[in-house]
């Protein structure tokens, strides 16, 4: 978690009126007139003002200090302009841009000191002293009627990012693999295929009637449920020789030998929607490998990891500590049990009845994503203090 993050709106967010903050401070935002979500996105959603939408939060840029504004932009004109307001009549900075329409254009709004520099993906395009401290910024294409352009990935910093972060903030990330919160690549492994992450399940068997005097039978379809999910990751580990090899594996596997579930996480398109799950490993796991010549020899060796989470059918939450003893609460009603996975190797079993509330204190700051499992479909009330990722995620 970026402690200089002070706002981030990623727009990832279920169909509604709120866009949920994803910075520790939770300075969610609102919309309003006609603003809603758009699968046609950088990543994930994409915020679609429609006209004369308006999306509003609380947090305000920290103009008298130093910041980092930056964001994805789809622009449906050939021009593109921003405006500083600067104090007194008439006053402002403004800088116009030639842009290609239906194309996504990085922006990032850096000011150190007294200093602005603007990045249009990443080239320089403005820089300049300000004489005194901005009072506003607006981001403008030429309608005259509202916009129809596109926003991803609003992010606030009270820091002036370097050139290089800068960079960063704008790249496209790999698909990241994580176990109990450990990256798959800080022990060498590398996923190269996947299987099961999202498939649709196996249906346990319904009730069904077989009347001798019918054709075919009669099967309960009203209220489907599922078997487990099986997950099989097609993996390569590397180490530089046969000594790391071994322990790299050793260290690995260890992973899985903990009693109860595993964390198992996949960033697939940026970190505001993963795809968490409690899982187990059954299964041997057996790297095929050649020990090489030398024992200093880049070492290789590949092998299939197939996981097995039980409770496949879950809501998924994020919750966002900034200090220690951060509280998570959830209030739900729901007539079947459920069990709540609280993201930090906790777990509370056996939740049921009506306005139940549970409350959850994370000792250490940081964010947490909070599985929900059991039959989520008969779930009556739900209400919580966190950020939902994932309604119903099966």
């Amino acid at each position: 978690m970026d402690k200089n993050m002070i706002l981030h709106l990623p727009f990832d967010d279920p169909d509604g009126s709120i866009a949920y903050d994803f910075s520790q401070y939770r300075n969610d935002a609102t919309l309003s007139e006609g603003a809603d979500f758009s699968k046609k996105s950088k990543v994930g959603k994409s915020l679609a003002l429609n006209g004369t939408g308006e999306c509003e939060t609380a947090r305000s840029i920290p103009f008298s200090g130093d910041f980092t504004l930056c964001f994805w932009v789809l622009p449906v004109s050939q021009k593109l302009g921003w405006v500083l307001n600067m104090p007194g009549i008439d006053n402002y900075k403004e800088q116009w841009l030639d842009v290609m329409p239906d194309v996504w254009i990085f922006f990032a709004f850096v000011k150190s000191g007294n200093m602005l520099t603007v990045y249009e993906n990443t080239t320089r395009i403005f820089s300049e002293m300000l004489p005194k401290t901005p009072t506003g910024l607006s981001i403008n294409d030429q309608s005259l009627f509202g916009t129809k352009a596109l926003l991803d990935e609003v992010k606030l910093f009270d820091v002036a990012k370097e050139p290089r972060e800068i960079f960063e903030l704008q790249k496209d990330t790999d698909v990241e693999y994580f176990i109990d919160g450990k990256n798959f690549k800080e022990f060498g492994v590398f996923v190269s295929k996947s299987a099961g992450l999202v498939g649709r399940l196996e249906r346990k068997e319904a009730l069904q009637v077989d009347w001798d005097n019918y054709h075919g039978i009669v099967r309960d379809k009203k209220r489907p449920r599922y078997k487990e999910r099986n997950i099989t990751l097609d993996c390569f580990i590397e180490a530089s020789g046969r000594a790391a090899y071994v322990e790299w594996v050793n260290l690995f596997f260890s992973r899985f030998d903990a009693e109860g579930n595993h964390r198992l996480r996949v960033d697939y398109d940026g970190k505001a929607k993963p795809l968490v799950y409690e899982v187990e490993l059954l299964d041997e796991a057996d790297p095929e490998k050649n020990w090489g010549q030398y024992s200093n020899d880049l070492m290789v060796g590949t092998f299939r990891l197939k996981l097995v989470e039980d409770e496949p059918v879950k809501k998924v939450l994020r919750y966002i500590g900034g200090t220690a003893n951060g509280k998570a609460t959830i209030t739900v009603t729901s007539s079947k049990l459920l069990n709540i996975y609280w993201g930090d190797g906790t777990h509370t079993y056996d939740v049921s009845g009506s306005e139940q509330t549970i409350e959850h204190t994370y000792v250490t700051p940081g964010e947490y994503e909070i599985i929900v499992s059991g039959v989520i479909e008969d779930i009556e009330k739900f209400e919580t203090n966190a950020i939902v990722i994932w309604e119903l995620l099966k």
